[in-house]
């Protein structure tokens, strides 16, 4: 057993139990995958001897406490700590003798601490960065550090859901390998930096729920046109949808306007993203009628409109061969008279709702990626809480 160099039980609940202190003696271990298995405890300090370490797995228990241990790993590179109940501080020591890293997940833990380390963005072949979902972090993103790092291979940015203040800093731009950066569900404020535009190879851009300041549809996000994946939602637009947004994103497969101040009627152009699968526009001022051009959104899954101002009916989308999966729209009648007036008149949606039922369409329609190394940090799915939407075999 002293000369193993890969020990693989992932996805096997019938292991338990917590992780034994003689894991020392496999002083040969290049591979260690305790993924999806009903594990439990503190690391030991045994796990300290494996100095060979290439790959450990250890996301999708119940591991708790430090992480201290593993900074003897120099030769890891590959670290998935994610979905556990690790509570370490995160620090200026944080990891920090890990350099050889190319993916780090330590998403939905329990860490603490002030952000994101600036020595992370140092490691030279740093590709997926992960730490979302950790509640109890805070403050600033390291400015400096993003800046400087121009050399980066870094690809994978996620880190929504963990208290970040502050602004986006211009410099996020010299990340020029990002395809993937999701900053949501934070506290960050001010105007969203046009520097993003310069990052050429983004497909997916989340910055929704955060305390941006109020504006319009950066005119900026025309040049971004390999986005398949865009989230604005509750980002204080204001203004008109723009005709640009079906022309120049022509792409786009995932569309989050929603929770909002936009207003006036669709764009025809709209009806161009023929690649759409997701459109949430729900919580906003916006009228007029369903374009006819919508009849061109075949791939569409989901179709949010409710709590808006419009009108007329939904026929060009319910004449489609297949219904859509989710479409709510403000298509019932008044609840509090025996009226049978409605806003909008639709007979393939899922939920039709009213302005006076506040607790219709009260769902979470987020939709992040929640990425795993299963899945090479692609998006397969979308999850919401009413449900979800597959990619394949949908």
């Amino acid at each position: 057993m002293t000369s193993l160099t890969e020990l693989s039980v992932e996805y096997n609940p019938n292991i338990t139990g917590t992780i034994p202190e003689s894991i020392s003696a496999l002083k040969n271990l290049n591979v260690l995958s305790l993924s999806n298995t009903d594990m439990y405890g503190t690391l030991p300090s045994g796990m300290s001897k494996l100095g060979n370490l290439e790959l450990l797995l250890l996301d999708d228990n119940e591991f708790s406490g430090s992480v201290e241990i593993l900074q003897n790993l120099t030769n890891l590179k590959f670290l998935y700590l994610e979905d556990n109940r690790f509570n370490d501080t995160i620090d200026d020591n944080f990891l920090k003798e890990l350099d050889q890293l190319v993916h780090l997940d330590i998403s939905a833990n329990d860490f603490r601490g002030s952000s994101v380390p600036a020595h992370l963005f140092g490691f030279p072949d740093l590709k997926v960065l992960d730490m979302s979902s950790n509640h109890r972090m805070n403050g600033p993103l390291p400015a400096e550090a993003i800046a400087n790092a121009k050399d980066s291979k870094l690809e994978h940015l996620s880190l929504h859901s963990m208290n970040i203040t502050g602004q986006i800093p211009p410099g996020i731009s010299a990340l020029k390998n990002l395809t993937h950066l999701d900053l949501s569900l934070n506290q960050l404020s001010g105007d969203i930096p046009p520097e993003l535009a310069e990052l050429p190879k983004l497909r997916y851009l989340f910055l929704g729920r955060n305390d941006f300041s109020a504006g319009p549809v950066p005119e900026w996000l025309r040049n971004m046109t390999k986005l398949t994946e865009l989230s604005l939602k509750a980002s204080a637009l204001t203004g008109l949808i723009p005709d640009w947004i079906g022309t120049d994103l022509s792409k786009l497969m995932f569309l989050d306007f929603g929770e909002n101040s936009l207003e006036g009627p669709l764009p025809e152009s709209l009806g161009s993203l023929v690649n759409l699968w997701i459109l949430i526009l729900n919580q906003n001022n916006l009228n007029g009628t369903i374009p006819l051009s919508f009849g061109q959104l075949t791939s569409l899954e989901t179709l949010l409109i409710d709590s808006n101002q419009f009108e007329g009916n939904a026929n060009v989308l319910c004449s489609r061969k297949d219904k859509i999966e989710y479409f709510i729209a403000d298509c019932a009648s008044d609840p509090e008279t025996d009226s049978n007036v409605v806003e909008i008149r639709c007979d393939c949606c899922s939920l039709c709702c009213h302005d006076k039922n506040t607790t219709c369409n009260d769902a979470e329609w987020l939709g992040n990626q929640e990425s795993i190394w299963e899945s090479g940090y692609s998006r397969v799915k979308w999850e919401f809480e009413a449900g979800k939407i597959s990619l394949f075999n949908n």
